[in-house]
């Protein structure tokens, strides 16, 4: 038999079977036919005009809505701005993947996915609700069991979701916006501390190529360009930690001590921060106790929160609302890691090399001595030729 006719014969029957089992396959099953089944979990073009978002989760609800000038803020006292980059991916997460397929449409087997126990919400400015979603059980293999709205349904997708209902996870916690340590043109550090409360330090530049420089710097010194680089860094990146309400003891014992930063931007800006933070109070007198017997640990001391107050010539209408309300509080770090006397600021200037240092004798070529002798070669004397016989 020819081998050259077999293979083409296989290569006409093998599509031929093909287009046979396709038009006799069996119907899909009932639940392929649902019109969700295939399409996305959530349509981006229906969330565009999303203008609030509620999230459930581990029996709490939060609400994310859209302010005046197109800034997501957290609700809640106070208001504060939301951290929108993570509203984007949350909406991502939503959007990309798509239904696999419809799980049951059954009451009793529906009460047991724990649909409910998570979900979110979309609705636009007028409040129409533009998703609708309840979470439930992971099944094997990492779909996630869903439901809209009322619907007697259950769907399975892959999200990769993970819903947290938690406000302090979802504020934007900078308190300075738009500023980065090179847009720094000079800044002005305080020191209520010290003997005589020495007046502000001011340091300054001309570009942010340019070396620092100020009028209080000392005979033979110069800015210490490294502890400036610092507090530049931590002021332009400044977040809070939490809220704390104003009238609260914590904030009252606070705002009589403060210290005072300013800085201005190459292009205009001011912004002062203002540090509060209470004193250490006395050590406690101690114990008496009987011979022989250890004292008492001394109690824990009482928390010193360091807040600060922010005052911007562009200033953040949310932030500025909350200040009226609320203090901000920092990391302790922050306020530590501040300059504590203006010497801090400054560092002797590096000694230019003397001009009347000996010059380093050049480096001899290698295997060449310039204190040895010349070589001298001792040839053998020269032995007389005997005659020719």
């Amino acid at each position: 038999m020819r081998l050259r006719p077999l293979l083409l014969t296989v290569a006409v029957l093998v599509p031929i079977s093909g287009l046979v089992w396709w038009l006799g396959r069996p119907a899909p099953a009932a639940n392929g036919t649902d019109p969700r089944v295939g399409q996305r979990v959530a349509d981006p073009a229906a969330l565009a005009s999303a203008a609030r978002v509620t999230i459930r989760s581990s029996e709490k609800t939060l609400e994310l809505a859209l302010a005046d000038g197109g800034r997501w803020t957290v609700s809640g006292e106070p208001v504060l701005p939301a951290d929108a980059s993570r509203l984007a991916r949350l909406t991502g997460d939503l959007v990309t993947p798509k239904i696999e397929r419809l799980v049951s449409t059954n009451p009793e087997r529906l009460a047991g996915f724990e649909l409910g126990s998570a979900g979110l919400a979309y609705a636009d400015a007028e409040g129409k609700t533009l998703l609708a979603l309840d979470l439930g059980k992971t099944l094997e293999g990492g779909a996630r069991l869903l439901r809209y709205g009322d619907e007697p349904k259950a769907y399975a997708a892959r999200l990769n979701l993970w819903l947290d209902a938690e406000p302090a996870s979802w504020r934007d916690t900078a308190l300075v916006a738009g500023l980065q340590a090179s847009d720094i043109a000079s800044i002005s550090i305080s020191f209520p501390d010290t003997d005589g409360a020495a007046s502000p330090v001011v340091v300054s530049r001309a570009s942010a190529t340019e070396p620092w420089t100020s009028p209080s710097t000392p005979a033979g010194q110069q800015v210490k360009s490294s502890v400036v680089s610092t507090q530049t860094s931590n002021l332009s990146s400044l977040r809070y930690t939490q809220v704390t309400p104003a009238g609260s003891e914590t904030v009252a014992a606070a705002r009589p001590h403060a210290r005072e930063l300013s800085l201005t931007t190459f292009a205009g800006r001011s912004i002062k921060f203002t540090f509060f933070r209470a004193p250490e109070p006395p050590a406690p007198p101690a114990p008496e106790v009987a011979e022989g017997e250890e004292p008492p640990p001394p109690p824990p001391a009482a928390p010193r929160p360091v807040f600060v107050e922010v005052v911007d010539s562009q200033p953040d209408a949310i932030l500025a609302a909350a200040a009226q309300t609320h203090a901000f509080e920092i990391s302790e770090w922050l306020f530590t890691g501040l300059p504590a006397a203006p010497e801090a600021l400054f560092e002797p200037v590096p000694a230019p090399p003397s001009a009347t240092t000996p010059a380093e004798p050049a480096p001899a070529q290698s295997g060449v001595s310039v204190t040895t002798p010349p070589l001298t070669v001792e040839l053998p004397e020269a032995t007389p030729e005997e005659p020719a016989p």
